[in-house]
């Protein structure tokens, strides 16, 4: 039997990505799959304060910190939320704010920066071990984060790819159907369609071909349980409690014609949860990154069958 263990949307939170490698040994893990996001999306300038200590506004609060432990704290309080964050001097973040390029390039640089430890620390705790680790970016993820993984010892891309392991054959995709924010790796059905026709095309044509096949889409499809997102106004803000179908509609369709044996998914926070269609189970773990919380899936297989399945929380 195979253990299988998914976890998906991270979005920089240093907390979450130790407890994703942590948690290897603990569950007996055979194969891990992180799948994107991988990024996060605030930058915290720390701005000295004249006399001595230190300044920031931290999720909306007017933070000071007059002490190396209180720095500290506040530090890591934001590497958990998957936030980064800079040391600057009062002239340094004035000039920072009137230059939209400036801010652009030092988010980027602590983005890579902390990719790069991530990836580095994982293949120090893989060394030796016999644990398999995918990565996987997200629709989140700028396309050179691929490069980055590409380039480790022991962590293994997946994205675009067919990988096999176990007799297990496992197609993987970063891109999701268009959101509201315009990220990298989003697009409209009409071109997500052939991307994942393409892919399946890698494993075969006929339903037998697809009896031990794994899809490991980012995006969930579209009209099940798992892609359920909150409305939101013209403010990009929540409207009332009412929520809508946000995944594919070609994730679907692929799905419903192969019927792999697996599909993994992330994308919707809130859709925690697992579903059928047809011979598939298609499960989304959910996430709460930003919370600290590493919320996962692990998931039996044996042979062509999935023995079970258990949500992991912590």
């Amino acid at each position: 039997m195979l253990k299988l263990f998914y976890v998906t949307d991270i979005h920089g939170s240093n907390v979450c990505y130790r407890k994703f490698l942590n948690a290897l040994p603990i569950y007996g893990v055979d194969v891990a799959i992180l799948n994107g996001d991988l990024l996060g999306k605030v930058l915290i300038p720390m701005v000295e304060k004249p006399g001595g200590g230190w300044e920031c506004h931290l999720m909306g609060q007017y933070t000071e910190m007059n002490s190396e432990e209180e720095l500290a704290g506040v530090k890591k309080v934001i590497e958990n939320a998957g936030y980064y964050w800079e040391h600057q001097t009062r002239e340094e973040y004035d000039a920072m704010k009137s230059d939209p390029h400036a801010i652009d390039k030092l988010f980027k640089h602590q983005a890579y920066k902390r990719i790069q430890e991530w990836l580095e620390l994982a293949d120090e705790r893989l060394e030796g071990k016999n644990h398999i680790v995918y990565i996987c970016p997200g629709n989140d993820d700028w396309w050179d984060i691929d490069d980055m993984i590409g380039c480790m010892k022991l962590v293994r891309p997946c994205d675009h790819m067919l990988v096999e392991f176990d007799e297990y054959q496992m197609i993987s995709s970063s891109r999701s159907s268009l959101t509201p924010w315009d990220t990298p790796r989003e697009g409209p059905e009409e071109e997500l369609g052939p991307h994942y026709e393409e892919l399946c095309a890698r494993i075969g044509s006929q339903p037998k071909d697809f009896e031990k096949a794994i899809f490991n889409f980012h995006c969930p499809p579209t009209d099940y349980s798992l892609d359920l997102a909150p409305k939101l106004d013209k403010d990009l803000k929540m409207a009332a409690e009412e929520k809508i179908h946000a995944g594919s509609a070609s994730v679907k369709r692929v799905i419903e014609k192969y019927q792999p044996l697996l599909s993994l998914h992330g994308h919707i926070h809130e859709s925690r949860g697992a579903q059928k269609s047809g011979r598939t189970l298609m499960i989304n773990p959910g996430s709460e990154y930003s919370e600290g919380v590493l919320k996962g899936v692990i998931v039996m297989l044996d042979k062509k069958k999935v023995k079970d399945y258990v949500f992991t929380e912590g």
